[in-house]
């Protein structure tokens, strides 16, 4: 079994040793900028280009990761090593949907693929095998001439809860949200709109493991009535079952954490 690849690989372009070592001045404009960053905060976090998988620039910080992919402070490991210190059980999860995240920008109109960010959190390995959970999020800087993914900034933070947690995309110039359901196995949008107080109640209970008919009995309702209730809930949540849409309600709650 071949390596899962954590970042999807620029699409029709094959890496040419003047690739690794070439920066243009937009590559030094972003490689200043999060050097600028490090020096006033504590950040982890670097820039990865796609043409050729390798990271430009990481800051120190974020070496704990490296481990000893790095061979010295000016030489840093191609994206690949990720593939090192993922979770063997979260690899597979963060790389589908990391597939997925590349495909939803990928369908933006080129002018919006730079305006929104992607986060999920996963576990990784250290050098001491301790395993930590992570929250990762990253960035598109910039194109290429065609309109290709090209720079991407990650940052990574230490996270004190001990569950791995759902993926999310937030468009930065409409403040649109996307939920990433397993279930769906796509990008969902979290929708804004709070569902009616009877609509509430039916999920409520549906959430605590109440069938059609309990809830029916519960509210003072048919069960004819319960059902139309979670007919307008799936169409408004643009989910397909009471599973998904629970899911969705759960993690209401937490999304303003999570992004």
């Amino acid at each position: 079994m071949g390596q899962i690849h954590f970042i999807p690989s620029h699409p029709n372009h094959t890496p040419t040793e003047q690739d690794s070592t070439y920066f243009s001045d937009k590559d030094r404009y972003f490689i200043q900028s999060l050097k600028a960053m490090e020096n006033i905060m504590d950040i982890d976090a670097y820039i990865v280009d796609l043409r050729t998988q390798q990271i430009l620039y990481a800051t120190k910080d974020c070496s704990i990761y490296f481990a000893d992919n790095s061979n010295d402070n000016n030489k840093f490991p191609g994206i690949y090593f990720l593939d090192n210190i993922i979770s063997k059980k979260d690899l597979p999860r963060v790389s589908f949907i990391n597939s997925k995240v590349h495909d939803f920008f990928y369908l933006l109109p080129v002018k919006r693929r730079t305006s929104g960010y992607f986060t999920q959190n996963f576990r990784i390995e250290l050098n001491n095998k301790n395993t930590v959970l992570i929250n990762h999020k990253g960035t598109v800087l910039d194109l290429t001439e065609d309109g290709a993914l090209r720079l991407v900034l990650c940052v990574m933070s230490f996270l004190t809860s001990d569950k791995t947690g759902n993926a999310y995309i937030k468009m930065t110039d409409t403040q649109t949200v996307y939920e990433f359901l397993l279930p769906a196995q796509k990008f969902v949008e979290v929708k804004t709109q709070r569902l009616t107080s009877k609509a509430t109640k039916v999920l409520k209970l549906a959430s605590n493991g109440k069938n059609e008919v309990q809830i029916a009995k519960e509210l003072g309702i048919s069960v004819n009535t319960v059902k139309y209730h979670k007919k307008k809930i799936f169409a408004q949540l643009g989910v397909k079952n009471t599973a998904e849409a629970i899911q969705w309600m759960n993690n209401q709650k937490k999304l303003i954490k999570k992004i």
